[in-house]
């Protein structure tokens, strides 16, 4: 049981190995993309509640779990384009600008920013294309934020803090 919010958090890059063989698969996995995005965004809910109920200091996983998000992030990012539901080129720019951003910047909120529209766009493919799967997925995000409020505006105020930080460090500059 003490290892269980690692194996939550690094489930997530497994998760992301399997959206990504999903790109192989081809349009008709949308389905299962969504399902697997909201099976790793459930393990995020769950591992920060289990390590925060063990009262342990973070292991290498767990400093690294916002990583691990991304990396899912940027999995079904990757599968919309294997399957041409977003096309390469603006996929590309928009990779490069927010590499170039987060590289330059080296804030998390300037990676979550950039990583927003990329958690939203499956949800919203979805929706003119698998609409089954969508409304699946907005139930969850529901039932999501209904289970766990808290964590969801302690998230935006790091967020907000980080923003303010970022300023007051461009400002000084």
């Amino acid at each position: 049981m003490a290892r269980a919010p690692d194996i939550l958090t690094a489930s997530r890059g497994v998760i992301a190995a399997l959206i990504i063989a999903l790109g192989f698969v081809g349009p008709r996995a949308l389905g299962w993309v969504i399902f697997l995005t909201m099976l790793g965004w459930t393990t995020d809910i769950l591992d920060g509640r289990l390590a925060r109920r063990q009262h342990k200091g973070p292991t290498w996983i767990g400093e690294h779990e916002f990583a691990f998000d991304m990396m899912m992030v940027f999995a079904a990012f990757c599968y919309l384009v294997m399957t041409k539901f977003v096309p390469v080129l603006p996929a590309t720019i928009y990779v490069s600008v927010a590499l170039l951003f987060i590289v330059v910047f080296q804030s998390k909120s300037v990676t979550m920013s950039f990583a927003f529209p990329l958690i939203v766009l499956p949800l919203v493919v979805a929706y003119f294309r698998a609409p089954q799967a969508a409304y699946i997925y907005i139930t969850w995000i529901v039932l999501a934020l209904l289970y766990d409020w808290r964590r969801f505006f302690g998230v935006v105020r790091e967020f907000l803090v980080n923003i303010k930080e970022l300023y007051k460090r461009l400002s000084a500059d």
